[in-house]
């Protein structure tokens, strides 16, 4: 039975997405990163129109690539070094690097739903920088957030941006250990 509903995000994964010379994907092993608060992809589509007899006599959309801003409680060290070019100073301090050079990546992630879990993968992502916000303490403790805008340009192969599982779909139990590269 499908859901009707869904709500939630949890048991956030990223990994390592590289592409061959002869367009073979790696997909790393896949990094939970704790504290998965929200993720909001939107679809980079545009609207081509052509026009005759004085109407638009064709129209379409094409679809590009997804982008969207991933927030988590905080990104622990271990991400920031492995996906964002951080560096351990000399000193004991963790160091954002200016242009420091990041590799793409794939997220993965689980949603809730009124009659089942499913899990969702998306592919070939750049991931900007972090950021968030420090706030006083008021009358009451609201933990702050931080955030990363991404675009996920998906697999130029297969044309595939993101897949959906549902439990029993072979993808399904090794998404988040050993998860399949893209294919059709």
């Amino acid at each position: 039975m499908a859901n009707k509903v869904e709500f939630g995000i949890s048991n956030l994964h990223v990994g390592t997405y590289t592409v061959d010379d002869q367009n073979v994907v790696t997909m790393g092993t896949p990094y939970h990163q704790k504290g998965a608060v929200s993720f909001s992809p939107s679809a980079d589509s545009n609207e081509n129109n052509f026009y005759a007899d004085n109407i638009a006599f064709f129209s379409e959309y094409t679809d590009g690539a997804i982008s969207g801003d991933l927030t988590v409680a905080l990104f622990d060290d271990e991400f920031k070094t492995s996906f964002l070019g951080y560096a351990t100073t000399a000193d004991g301090g963790l160091a954002k690097i200016k242009n420091a050079t990041k590799p793409k990546v794939y997220i993965s992630f689980e949603v809730k739903g009124d009659t089942q879990q499913r899990r969702v993968i998306y592919y070939n992502c750049a991931l900007g920088a972090i950021t968030r916000e420090y706030t006083t303490i008021e009358d009451t403790k609201t933990p702050n957030t931080e955030a990363i805008s991404m675009t996920c340009a998906g697999d130029n192969a297969t044309g595939i941006c993101n897949a959906v599982y549902k439990p029993g779909d072979s993808g399904y139990s090794t998404l988040f250990t050993n998860p399949s590269a893209p294919a059709l």
